[in-house]
């Protein structure tokens, strides 16, 4: 007897070997295979889609079959459901960490990987599609595909494959694929290629023909074989000329129009100057010619400048990398979607539910209100350890779900979000320069028009001195074209790029470049103490009442009079109030102070703060009793009616890096010192167990900045450590401001960089990477200046050739890209 086994929803065969279920729009559906189940997707997704019925008519349907992603036969499912049960050779999302980790090697060396942004994907399920289609591809060793950031990333073997195959091969999946930079970008780089191409042949021509004519140094041609031999030079040069340094003219033009003269104004001046004179030399039949010298010269740039950009893309990739972060759909659930659909990211609201899905990166910053899983936060924090995720937890936005299901309600999106101002902050730094960089752009300013008169200078002193116009002439272009802005020009911007770049990838937020520079000054550490070298974790230890009032009447007050204050201690009071349920109280006239907050209960004042702030109604009152053991502890005052009431005491922890840091910034001979508002009594004990001997409490805002200017004027160049916020007194005071990232808003934040982490080890990692980088740039600057102090004088002397001139500049700009290459492959 038979067994009939149920169908599958999409292709129709039984489902014999397995079944996988689904329910989309209150409706289960089960399939043979997970292709099905994907490509179904894609078409109840699609906006088009017809009836699930007519799904086998449609041409995603057949394209699938035809490639081998949903079954043809039960023959090719049974062959699918063997494979499926074989270890899977694709890497799990915990493999990518650890690849990132260096935990596993990544792909093999003689295997390259390519990145490509997808447009036109409905859902999660195309980017499976996708990944399945490349999988199965000639060439193709593993491919990852992301919806919410429209990129795939594939390993491919060269000698297989190639990029533009891969693109193709997407492309007939009815996707558009190309490289993650805009089509215009693209259209214009494959432009910049073919003119060098046509360039380079119509040069090697034009040289080959050169050589012809110069064999008459050596023998005599006739004025007609001068002729015959010098128009196929001219109009192969004037092609080379005219067509391939068609960009050049255009900024040189624009470089002089500004008076903002560049490289572009010197090889203008220097293959036209040869080009005219060639002309010259054409109509009065002389074999003195340069067009060759003018082909050569737009040729050499044109592919000095491809070698550029190829260097300059890898220095801005992980850049690049880091701005992609923000996903552009989301899946927000609604009335009408109560199981999510995706839209574009800007459609997102604050209050909107938001389902996430294994691999996607979050949208928004949020709270987790159903599901749970683990996220990958190292894009944020340059940490790659997988943190689990819960309901009531929060999620930041630009981390990636490596595992289980979250529905999140959006608290800060788009600019508002962490990622967003991440990148808002990052495209600031880059635009913003330095004091040094001012300074070296003045300098070029004048390089140009000094190289001019040089070279002019040059052209008279040797028509003077006797030699002929020809030797002149080559002077004169040689001299034009040796000297090189570009290394001054790009010296401190390519340095930049890496560093802030190389400090994302550490956690590190840079929002003044210039701190770089101000790392190197700085010989002294003063750190906060609250949430800074303690985890900001304020534990209630103990409740003392001190008089008639019960521990329940006093946290209710406490409560009240905590419950506008935006800090641990009122956030701590608080939640130790709900957790004893004790109802609040009313109060009147509540006044936030620096240190404490004061209201009327019952017509008298009452107040809760620090020992400053109660300092007078500790005087009127009798003495306390003794906390218990006060290592560590801090102490909190509420009075009533001019008389100490009760006693709070909180404890906290230290955080598990700043012992270390402190150890290691001490070792390198820095100095340090803990500030704190608390008791004078808690920051010493504090600094003892860290190892910090110069620490001071009760300090306001304001006295923590008087504090370090007293350091500056000991002659001491100051780094202030805090939270950025209600440190900024002592932030904008200090020569250097390092934030640790607790939450905050990080526009509030007055620092100059902020350790995403909060991990105080993250100081002694931008140190280094500060001494790095400026070892960088003043490396590039100092080979600009050495370059064109010894060659320009060379060139006047006659010793070389206009070839050899332009051939030396051009190398001469990419060794700056190269050193600063250099930053980023030993990083």
């Amino acid at each position: 007897m038979k067994t009939s086994f149920a169908t599958c929803d999409l292709c129709g065969l039984p489902l014999r070997y397995q079944k996988i279920s689904s329910t989309t729009h209150n409706r289960t559906f089960h399939f043979c295979c997970m292709g099905c189940k994907q490509v179904f997707h894609m078409l109840i997704e699609s906006s088009d889609a017809a009836e699930p019925e007519s799904f086998r008519d449609t041409e995603l349907f057949k394209k699938c079959r035809e490639i081998g992603i949903i079954p043809k036969s039960e023959a090719d499912l049974e062959e699918k459901s063997r494979s499926q049960k074989s270890p899977t050779l694709v890497p799990s999302p915990y493999t990518r960490i650890l690849e990132r980790d260096g935990s596993i090697d990544g792909p093999d060396e003689t295997h390259l990987s390519l990145t490509l942004t997808v447009n036109q994907m409905w859902c999660p399920a195309c980017a499976w599609v996708i990944e399945e289609t490349l999988r199965r591809t000639l060439g193709i060793i593993d491919a990852s595909c992301n919806f919410a950031t429209d990129r795939v990333r594939c390993d491919f073997d060269p000698v297989l494959t190639s990029p533009q195959r891969i693109i193709d091969a997407i492309k007939s999946f009815g996707y558009e694929a190309r490289l993650p930079h805009d089509a215009m970008e693209s259209r214009e780089r494959r432009a910049e290629f073919i003119r060098f191409v046509i360039s380079a042949f119509l040069t090697m021509n034009v040289m080959t023909f050169s050589f012809a004519l110069y064999s008459g140094f050596f023998t005599e041609f006739s004025p007609e074989t001068i002729w015959k031999l010098s128009w196929p030079i001219f109009v192969m040069a004037s092609i080379v000329v005219f067509y391939g340094g068609r960009n050049i003219y255009r900024r040189a033009w624009a470089g002089i129009s500004t008076a903002a003269f560049s490289m572009e104004t010197l090889i203008t001046v220097g293959s036209f100057s040869a080009y005219v004179y060639s002309i010259y030399g054409l109509l009065i039949r002389s074999i003195h010619l340069y067009f060759d010298t003018a082909s050569m010269l737009i040729t050499l740039v044109l592919l000095g400048k491809l070698l550029e950009r190829r260097a300059k893309d890898e220095v801005q990739q992980d850049l690049a990398d880091f701005f992609s972060l923000r996903p552009t759909k989301v899946k927000i659930c609604s009335d009408q979607h109560p199981e999510g659909r995706y839209v574009s990211t800007d459609q997102l609201r604050t209050g909107d539910l938001f389902k996430v899905e294994v691999s996607e990166v979050l949208a928004a910053d949020g709270l987790v209100v159903a599901g749970d899983g683990t996220v990958d936060e190292s894009s944020l924090t340059g940490e790659p350890h997988p943190i689990g995720k819960k309901f009531g937890d929060r999620v930041k936005s630009g981390t990636r779900l490596i595992h289980g299901l979250l529905t999140v309600r959006a608290e800060e999106v788009g600019e508002d979000s962490i990622v967003g101002q991440m990148i808002a902050i990052m495209e600031r730094t880059l635009g913003r320069r330095t004091v040094l960089e001012g300074r070296t752009e003045r300098a070029l300013q004048w390089f140009v028009p000094i190289i001019l008169t040089l070279a002019a200078g040059t052209g008279v002193i040797c028509l003077l001195s006797g030699l002929t116009v020809d030797e002149a002439m080559t002077r004169v272009v040689t001299v034009t074209v040796i000297s090189c802005p570009c290394t001054l020009g790009i010296a401190i911007p390519m340095a930049r790029v890496a560093g802030i770049s190389l400090a994302g990838k550490k956690g590190i937020l840079v929002r003044d470049f210039s701190s770089f520079e101000q790392a190197h000054k700085v010989n002294s550490f003063v750190f906060d103490k609250t949430g800074t070298v303690t985890k900001g974790d304020w534990t209630l230890v103990d409740l003392i009442p001190v008089g008639s009032f019960s521990t329940q009447e006093i946290l209710g007050i406490a409560a009240s009079l905590e419950r506008e204050v935006d800090h641990l201690i009122g956030a701590e009071i608080t939640r130790a109030a709900r957790k004893n349920e004790t109802p609040p109280v009313g109060l009147e006239q509540v006044v936030v102070h620096e240190n404490g907050v004061s209201g009327v209960l019952d017509g008298q004042q009452i107040k809760i703060g620090s020992k400053e702030f109660l300092a007078r109604e500790l005087e009127n009152s009798p003495a306390l009793p003794p906390p218990g053991n006060r290592a560590a502890r801090s102490l909190v005052f509420m009075s009533y009616a001019d008389h100490v009431c009760a006693v709070f005491v909180f404890g906290d922890q230290l955080k598990p890096t700043s012992t270390g840091t402190v150890q290691r910034l001490h070792a390198q001979g820095y100095s340090t010192a803990l500030v704190s508002g608390d008791e004078d009594q808690t920051t010493k004990a504090i600094g003892n167990q860290v190892g910090i001997h110069e620490a001071r409490g009760g300090k306001l805002p304001q006295d923590k900045a008087i504090f370090i200017a007293g350091l500056q004027q000991q002659g001491r160049n100051v780094a202030m450590v805090g939270d950025g916020v209600n440190d900024a007194p002592a932030m904008v005071q200090a020569d250097l401001a390092i934030a640790v990232h607790s939450g905050n808003h990080l526009g509030k934040e007055a620092a100059d960089i902020t350790l995403m982490r909060g991990d105080l080890l993250q100081i002694c990692d931008f140190v280094e990477l500060a001494k790095k980088v400026r070892k960088k740039i003043h490396q590039n600057l100092g080979f600009s200046f050495i370059y064109n102090v010894v060659s320009i004088p060379i060139a006047m002397g006659g010793l070389l050739t206009p070839l050899v001139a332009v051939s030396a500049m051009l190398l001469s700009s990419l060794s700056v890209i190269g050193n600063t290459l250099l930053l980023l492959k030993r990083a």
